[in-house]
C-alpha cells in the first residue's frame, strides 16, 4: 500500500526553537547567527524521516489572517508572537527542506491544520497510507481507515499512533466526536471559550448517550436540569465552536502522490549549508 507522511512544520519548528529556548541554551554558528531551532528541528526531522519510505510533505501556516481570524478577532489571540530570533530561522529551515530534497508548502489564507487535512483526506481517498507528525491533538478528528495520527508528546522520544482504536481506548471518542467535543469544552491553546462547568468527563458522556450535538439539543428533556441550562444558554456558542474547531478539508488544492516524492538531493549545496550553519565549535 501506498504511504505519505504530513509534517506539521510550525508544531516541529516551534517545538526545535523551545527544547533550547526554555533552558536559556543559545546554539549559534560561527558568524554568531542563532541557528538553535535550526540544529534542533533538523534533529527531529531525521528521526521522521527514518519512518517513512519515499513519500513526505512538510506544511507551514500562511501569514495571513484566515477566515476564523476574521469572523472570530479573538482566535489564537492568547499566543505568544513568534520570537524575533526564530523569524530568521524558519527561513532557513525552509531552506534545508528545499536543499535536501522534501517538498514543503503553505497556502495563503489558511491554516496548516487546513492543507493537512485536505491532503490527508485526498490522499486518504486514493487508498494511501497517511501518517500525519504533529502535536496538535486536533487532527484526531481527521483519522479513519487510512490516516493515523502520529502525536508528538517529548521530541519524538515519544510519539503515541492514533488510529480509531486507540483514539476509543484513550478518550472513549470516535473521530467525528473531537469536533463537538472540543466545541463543548473549548480549547485553550486557540482561545476557544467553552460551555462553563461542563468539563471533559460531562462532554463524553453527552456524546456517549447522543453521538452529536444536533441529537443532544433535540433530546434536552433528557439531560440533567443545570447541563440543559448551560447548554440552552451558551447554544449559540458551541455551534460556532464547532467552525473554529473543524478542520477544513476542502482547501482549494491538487493533491499529485508523485509531487511528494523526496526529490533528487545536491549534496554539494546541502553540505555547504550544513558547515555554514554548523554550531560553534561543534559538529551535527
Amino acid at each position: 500500500m501506498k504511504s505519505l507522511v504530513l509534517v506539521d512544520g510550525n508544531s516541529l519548528l516551534f517545538r526545535a526553537y523551545y527544547a533550547t529556548a526554555y533552558k536559556k541554551k543559545k546554539i549559534q554558528n560561527e558568524k554568531g547567527e542563532d541557528i538553535n531551532a535550526l540544529i534542533v528541528f533538523i534533529n527531529m526531522f531525521k528521526k521522521i524521516l527514518e519512518k517513512t519510505e519515499k513519500n513526505i510533505c512538510v506544511i507551514f501556516d500562511s501569514r495571513e489572517k484566515t477566515q476564523k481570524h476574521i469572523l472570530y478577532k479573538n482566535y489564537k489571540k492568547k499566543r505568544l508572537p513568534t520570537p524575533i530570533d526564530l523569524i530568521s530561522q524558519i527561513v532557513l529551515i525552509k531552506k534545508y527542506l528545499t536543499l535536501s530534497g522534501i517538498k514543503h508548502y503553505f497556502k495563503n489564507g489558511y491554516e496548516a491544520d487546513d492543507i493537512i487535512g485536505t491532503l490527508a483526506k485526498k490522499a486518504s481517498n486514493q487508498n494511501v497510507s497517511v501518517f500525519i507528525f504533529s502535536s496538535d491533538k486536533d487532527f484526531l478528528q481527521l483519522i479513519d481507515n487510512n490516516i493515523r495520527i502520529c502525536l508528538i508528546k517529548k521530541g519524538l522520544k515519544n510519539v503515541i499512533y492514533y488510529d480509531e482504536n486507540i483514539l476509543w481506548n484513550e478518550f472513549n471518542l470516535k473521530p467525528n466526536q473531537i469536533i463537538d467535543f472540543k466545541s463543548i469544552i473549548g480549547d485553550a491553546s486557540d482561545n476557544i471559550k467553552g460551555i462553563p462547568q461542563i468539563g471533559p468527563k460531562t462532554a463524553i458522556k453527552l456524546l456517549n448517550k447522543f453521538q452529536n450535538l444536533e441529537n443532544i439539543f433535540n433530546n434536552l428533556q433528557e439531560i440533567d436540569s443545570k447541563i440543559k441550562e448551560k447548554l440552552i444558554i451558551f447554544k449559540d456558542r458551541v455551534f460556532f465552536n464547532r467552525f473554529l474547531v473543524k478542520i477544513n478539508i476542502s482547501v482549494p488544492i491538487c493533491f499529485e502522490y508523485t509531487e511528494t516524492y523526496i526529490q533528487k538531493i545536491n549534496y554539494f549545496l546541502l553540505d555547504v549549508f550544513l558547515k555554514k550553519y554548523r554550531p560553534k565549535y561543534n559538529k551535527i
